[in-house]
């Protein structure tokens, strides 16, 4: 279950964005599985921009071609939205190892 969590300035508005990112995760890896994702507004920053962080899960077919393959995807996808001049960044992590997960219903 990927972990996405897209910060951006205040000065942007990213709406309805994170079903995109996690369709792009799901047609690029199927069995990436659900994405959990979280969308936080920075009040205070210097520059406009916007960063994406992913963290998966490791597993031997996600490797440093496929981190920058997802990554110019999931940059790709976040363009359309964002409002010029801004800096777009991805972070991919393969770093949930010890991943605990839950469902409360």
């Amino acid at each position: 279950m990927p972990q996405a969590d897209l910060y951006y300035t205040a000065d942007q508005t990213l709406t309805d964005i994170l079903p995109e990112i996690e369709r792009t995760i799901a047609a690029f890896d199927a069995g990436a599985g659900t994405t959990k994702g979280r969308a936080h507004a920075v009040g205070h920053y210097h520059h406009s921009h916007v960063l994406l962080q992913l963290s998966m899960l490791p597993k031997a077919h996600r490797d440093a071609a496929y981190a920058a393959d997802l990554g110019a995807r999931l940059a790709e996808v976040i363009r359309p939205h964002v409002t010029a001049p801004s800096a777009v960044a991805v972070n991919i992590r393969f770093d949930l190892e010890h991943h605990t997960s839950l469902v409360v219903e």
